[in-house]
């Protein structure tokens, strides 16, 4: 009797390995992809963006008090429509937070590269607008000069 389960279990175990091996492994599952986002075409702002100070010297950048003026000035002529864009007033837009607000609700130099890629934050039905690096560094420098104090 003992013979016979020493011979017995090996052959079990064997038997069970053996249909295991001959087993194909499962297939992974395939990853099914995100869903793509519809592609907007950004809009071309209805005012001209003013352009930069030109210098001869391409190293100068524009003084401070420059990018202020300029950054104003796109502020009064693409974003007014819809935004306060000066240290008092609402925004025209119900929607629309004054500009002297924004910090109260983003850091104001992370408003760059949403600007740089086509802005599709804000109010619903803000247009998509894309800002060259120059009139970005402008508009965030004007920005910054108007906000409002406010607890962190």
């Amino acid at each position: 009797m003992i013979r016979r389960n020493t011979f017995l279990a090996p052959a079990l175990a064997a038997a069970c390995l053996l249909a295991a091996c001959n087993k194909a492994p499962a297939p992974e599952p395939t990853p099914t992809p995100a869903p793509e986002r519809e592609a907007v075409e950004p809009i071309e702002p209805s005012l001209p963006v003013p352009e930069p100070v030109e210098r001869p010297d391409p190293s100068f950048a524009n003084t401070p008090e420059e990018k202020l003026g300029q950054g104003r000035e796109i502020a009064e002529t693409v974003c007014a429509t819809c935004h306060a864009v000066g240290t008092e007033g609402d925004s025209p837009h119900a929607d629309a937070i004054p500009f002297r607000d924004l910090s109260k609700h983003y850091p104001i130099e992370d408003l760059a590269e949403p600007l740089a890629e086509g802005i599709m934050v804000g109010h619903p039905d803000m247009p998509i607008f894309e800002f060259e690096p120059e009139h970005i560094d402008s508009l965030l420098t004007y920005i910054q000069s108007i906000q409002a104090p406010h607890d962190l």
